[in-house]
């Protein structure tokens, strides 16, 4: 059992070992500098997403199934309505975020009903 053990933290050891550095193209680039995001996220298409052009507008794609049903289809949205859903979904994460907050118990400020 201790060789196995042993053998499982040399095998665990060697993969965070064998992680690629960064290039020094990736640290250069400062992360903070939105417009370059901004361009580059309109440039490739997000995982799960496909770039369709369709009556000169360029729409990102995704197969979906409906609740209830194994069917698929196919639901295309424009590059402005996926920051919005990106950006609904960012918001409903932090308000779930607050709501989970531990309380510090008792009353007055510190309490989870304010009062």
């Amino acid at each position: 059992m201790r060789v196995l053990m042993c053998a499982l933290a040399l095998n665990l050891l060697a993969g965070c070992a064998s992680a690629p550095a960064p290039t020094s193209a990736a640290l250069a680039a400062p992360a903070t500098d939105a417009v370059a995001i901004a361009a580059a996220t309109r440039a490739a298409a997000p995982p799960g997403y496909k770039r369709v052009e369709r009556d000169g507008a360029t729409l990102l794609c995704t197969t979906v199934a409906s609740l209830g049903t194994r069917f698929k289809k196919d639901v295309c949205m424009t590059q402005d309505e996926y920051d919005e859903v990106v950006r609904r979904g960012e918001s409903m994460r932090q308000d779930l975020r607050q709501s989970t907050k531990i309380c510090g118990g008792g009353s007055g400020i510190s309490s989870c009903n304010g009062s």
